[in-house]
């Protein structure tokens, strides 16, 4: 075997398939010439939509442990390689990047798996880490020591975070702390990148090593005074310099550099290497610093107060990877929120990239580039300093050669292309330079991206707010993002591209103010992208008390004016380990904004739903009236309970509840309230409520969905006290019959599927429901539902659940009552029954379930079953054709499903039927590709799910998780490829 040992690998593991490089793969010299580093050459790379990269490396032989130690030194000093592969013709040795090194030679501690035979190897080498293991998360779920956790910027984070707080601990001030710390970073990535040598330092202050000089506060005055002179710029400052730390706070620094263990002052494995780690990795940490702020007394740090989360590099390159396609590299951006600069760091990055058009940039390009088209605002000084720092050491890292030293001097930026201010006045601010502004209006931006505050101020800030929002524009209830868009428009033209990442609330609320006030946006900024991030808050913003969404607005200019596109990036379990998305073409819904208008539920329901529930979402609010409306009808309507409330706020009057019984939070079953509740016998409280809201015939339903996605209600046919754990209506008491089928139905499927799809923060953000998303539910007209045969059939079931406790039996069987009452056809059914499990993904078992491999026999299956059912109905006008389902029995362990469906001339039954694989996943799509002359693999790089069509036949192909193989994946693949049909004149 040769390097063409190489090739077979790639091409057998899917990263070369058909011949030509997958998308994402790089090969040879653009491989090398993708990263920068002392020992490590790949010979070919892999990069994910997420900035994953795997990274190939081959020898004639296999090389030594030591050498792979440092390769793979360097591989986890980048931060983004979670897996190094080392191929020789004896074997290939797979490696954690993201393992974290302890000392030199430590590769087999970081070995994954060894392949000693590669010819009999490669199947199995592609099942656990071929590319489409990796895309569709069979690698990570086979390999859970590969995670984050243990990544260079976790690892740094953590011991510059130490760091930070033994030096404020020794009393130096904690700005001057991370400036500190910035400088003797920014000093170390010039040692290790030889652009300041041994050499220079000797002449400079007398030593040639960093920590030796640290330990010596005059030669350290020395360097400092010498780098400030030498950068100009704003990284060391004169007044930075003027002063130099105490000696004890720069003989902690030194031992941060050496790896002296603070508690035990033991020598230990310094791993970092300052040149490579990118820039916008160590602009992340210093942002990341903002939140190890510690809290006292109590209190919220400052960035939590002000709304200010950590953006992640995977969030910054999905937001500059829309916004920045297609351009010309002459663009100007503005950040009017910037911290420590991540999303213009990597802005200048790819800016440079463009102009530069493939040949090495000049350092004139570099720095005109840095000086005009790169714009940042924040309130904090300290954070501006940083992006200063940032933006410095990205243009050094893009220089081609940053040789000498002194003529590397750079321009000021603050005050110039970074300003301290305020985003709402920051044109006003200052010495009265206009440095956003000009002299015909504000200056205009050509991409505005950002992150900007989250925070909700409470009533003072929203009416702080009011007092300055402008007439006719509609003001944002709660929080200030949607202001910030508005801002950041006012720095527009009609070209303009936005990305920006902002809490997905008001886009979903129930509130009339918070409706209108995100539609204003929405047109104002229109068309757009929304893209819901909601089901990745347990790591994407971790400190955030908020979901996430990222508004997209005219960054694709052949998208329709008025076309709003949702995106739902869905939860995996390699996300948080790995901190990459996934999206499908099933992920992505496109409304308009009239439709939005029209009406609001959808906005939420595209963001976590699929099109048949929209359908079925338009024909069910069209059919009957909302449960608000028709309470209204009988004068009533939900009720929040009662709020006892501390001692000191107990001051209202409660005598009229005294003697009745208290329902309390964990006090109700569904359907069941206990006879023996306590006795309510305050006089006061801080909410007591009217007495009338207490009146029976009662229905209760719990605010929290505990454990269920089902709604827990109740009917009490006694007078009885509820707390604000609660929502209770009180109704006529001619309707006790209307209030117990209520209770069956908003205990149903139906409902939850519903609340699901609507409700203002069940499905995105807490497992919760308003009392306003009660109200949309749409319910037939009570007096007719109650005399109904299923609406009789209903007041049994609920009967026998009250006295006899729930079981999946009678779930079940409610579920198909309420259908009924609904007059559901199946297709809607299916529809309902599978929203169950989805709204059952917002709890750890429902998530986890929902992407463990589908089963060909079951589950694969009954998806033909219903995809059939759809093809039958169009054939059966004619009754000239029929088709049948092949279900291709793959192993559990291979990373996609496949079915095929066979168009055949004559009437007949649809039939399903399960087939062996003839070779392995390779040979089957190969077959498939060759006959219906498909170049298979290469379509399954650009698109995740795949249809394709033969002349009398349809094959679909699709990742092997469950989610991918529901009734309702099938009913709209079915629509899909009826359209398709029919476009192609094939019905």
């Amino acid at each position: 075997m040769n390097t063409a040992t190489l090739e077979q690998v790639l091409a057998a593991t899917g990263y070369l398939p058909d011949g030509r490089p997958a998308p994402g793969l790089r090969l040879g010299a653009e491989a090398q010439s993708s990263r920068h580093g002392r020992v490590f050459v790949p010979d070919a790379l892999w990069r994910s939509a997420s900035s994953l990269t795997v990274y190939f490396k081959f020898e004639q032989s296999a090389p030594a442990d030591d050498l792979v130690s440092q390769w793979r030194r360097e591989v986890w000093n980048e931060g983004f390689a979670p897996l190094l592969w080392v191929i020789s013709p004896q074997r290939i040795d797979l490696y954690n990047g993201f393992g974290t090194p302890a000392k030199e030679g430590d590769a087999q501690r970081h070995l994954i798996r060894r392949f000693e035979n590669i010819e009999a190897s490669l199947h199995e080498l592609d099942e656990l880490a071929g590319r489409l293991a990796i895309e569709t998360g069979q690698f990570w779920a086979q390999v859970p020591a590969i995670d984050r956790k243990t990544s260079v910027d976790q690892k740094l984070l953590s011991d510059l975070g130490c760091l930070e707080r033994d030096l404020v601990a020794g009393n130096l001030a904690r700005d001057a702390a991370q400036a500190l710390i910035g400088r003797v970073i920014f000093t170390q990535y010039l040692i290790d990148r030889e652009i300041v040598s041994a050499a220079r330092l000797k002449r400079v202050c007398g030593r040639t090593a960093l920590p030796a000089i640290l330990r010596d506060r005059p030669a350290t005055s020395k360097l400092f005074a010498w780098l400030a002179q030498t950068f100009n710029g704003d990284m060391f400052p004169p007044s930075s310099v003027k002063t130099t730390p105490a000696a004890h706070h720069l003989t902690r620094v030194a031992e941060f550099l050496e790896a002296v263990d603070p508690e035990s002052g033991q020598l230990s494995f310094f791993p970092y290497q300052f040149d490579v780690i990118p820039v916008e990795l160590i602009s992340s940490i210093y942002e990341q610093f903002a939140h190890a702020e510690p809290q006292t007394g109590g209190k919220r740090t400052e960035a939590l107060r002000n709304g200010v989360h950590y953006t992640r590099l995977s969030v910054v390159s999905l937001v500059l990877d829309e916004v920045m396609d297609g351009l010309s590299g002459r663009e100007s951006v503005l950040d009017l929120t910037c911290g420590s600069g991540v999303f213009l760091v990597e802005a200048l990055r790819r800016l440079v990239h463009l102009r530069s058009q493939g040949q090495p940039p000049t350092r004139e390009l570099i720095r005109s580039t840095l000086y005009g088209q790169v714009y940042g605002v924040d309130i904090s000084e300290a954070a501006i300093r940083v992006a200063a720092f940032s933006l410095y050491l990205a243009a050094l890292e893009l220089d081609p050669d940053p040789q000498p030293p002194q003529s590397l001097k750079f321009q000021p930026l603050i005050g110039r292309t970074l300003l301290v201010g305020d985003a709402r006045t920051v044109e006003r601010d200052g010495d009265g330079k206009a440095v956003l502004a000009t002299p015909t209006g504000l200056k205009q931006f050509d991409l505005i991206v950002g992150n900007p505050p989250w925070s909700f101020r409470g009533q003072t800030g929203t009416e702080a707010r009011r007092k300055t929002r402008v007439a006719g524009v509609p003001a944002q209830p709660r929080g200030e993002g949607l202001d910030f868009v508005l801002r950041a428009a006012e720095f527009s033209h009609e070209k303009t591209r936005f990305g920006i990442i902002l809490s997905a609330m008001p886009f979903f609320s129930r509130s009339g103010t918070g409706m209108a006030a995100a539609q204003h946006v929405m047109r104002a900024v229109a068309p757009i992208t929304l893209v819901n991030l909601s089901n990745l808050c347990s790591w994407l913003f971790a400190t955030a008390a908020m979901p996430a969404v990222v508004l997209f607005a005219r960054h694709r200019p052949k998208q329709r004016t008025d076309q709003v596109t949702v995106v739902q990036i869905p939860w995996t379990p390699s996300g948080a380990r790995t901190h990459s998305f996934e999206v499908a073409p099933s992920d992505v819904i496109t409304l308009t904004l009239d439709e939005i208008q029209e009406q609001p539920l959808k906005l939420k329901a595209a963001a976590v739903g699929r099109r048949r529930d929209l359908l079925l979402l338009d024909d069910l609010t069209s059919a009957h009236r909302n449960l608000g409306e028709q309470l209204s009808l009988l004068d009533t309507t939900f009720q929040v309970g009662l709020i006892r409330g501390a001692p000191e706020n107990q001051t209202r009057d409660a005598r009229p509840l005294k003697g009745l019984d208290v329902l309390q939070v964990k006090d109700m079953q569904h359907f069941n309230i206990p006879d023996d509740l306590p006795t309510f016998s305050q006089s006061k409280a801080q909410w007591p409520r009217s007495r009338e809201i207490y009146q029976a015939p009662l229905l209760i339903v719990k605010e929290m969905l505990l454990g269920s996605p089902r709604v827990l209600a109740a009917v009490s046919e006694r007078d009885l006290v509820f707390t604000n754990s609660y929502f209770a209506v009180s109704l006529p008491r001619g309707h006790t019959r209307t209030a117990h089928l209520l209770a069956t139905v908003l205990s149903s499927a139906f409902a939850t599927w519903f609340f699901y799809l609507t409700a203002a923060e069940f499905g995105i953000y807490k497992r919760k429901l308003l009392a306003r998303d009660l109200s949309f539910l749409p319910v037939p007209n009570f007096t007719s539902a109650v005399k109904s045969e299923a609406g009789q059939r209903l007041l049994q079931i609920e009967k026998n659940l009250r006295a006899n406790g729930t079981d999946e039996r009678g779930w079940a069987e409610l579920d198909e009552a309420v259908f009924d009452l609904y007059e559901l056809n199946d297709a809607d059914r299916t529809v309902i029954r599978d929203g169950l499990l989805r709204a059952g993904w917002q709890w750890e078992t429902g998530r986890e379930s929902s992407v463990e491999p589908s089963d060909s026999r079951t589950e694969v299956t009954a998806y033909a079953k219903t995809f059939l059912s759809v093809i039958e109905d169009w054939l059966s006008v004619r009754n000239k054709r029929h088709m049948r389902a092949e279900v291709l029995d793959l192993p559990s362990s291979s990373a996609l499903r496949v079915v095929r469906f066979v168009l055949e001339e004559g009437p007949g039954n649809a039939s399903v039927s399960v087939m062996a694989p003839q070779g392995e996943l390779g040979e089957v799509l190969a077959r498939i590709g060759r006959r219906l002359k498909v170049k298979i693999a290469t379509a399954l790089s650009a698109e995740r799910e795949l249809r394709v069509h033969g002349r009398n036949e349809v094959v679909i192909i699709k990742p092997a998780a469950r989610r991918y193989w529901m009734g309702i994946a099938a009913l709209e693949d079915a629509d899909a490829v009826v359209a398709e049909s029919f476009s192609g004149g094939k019905v």
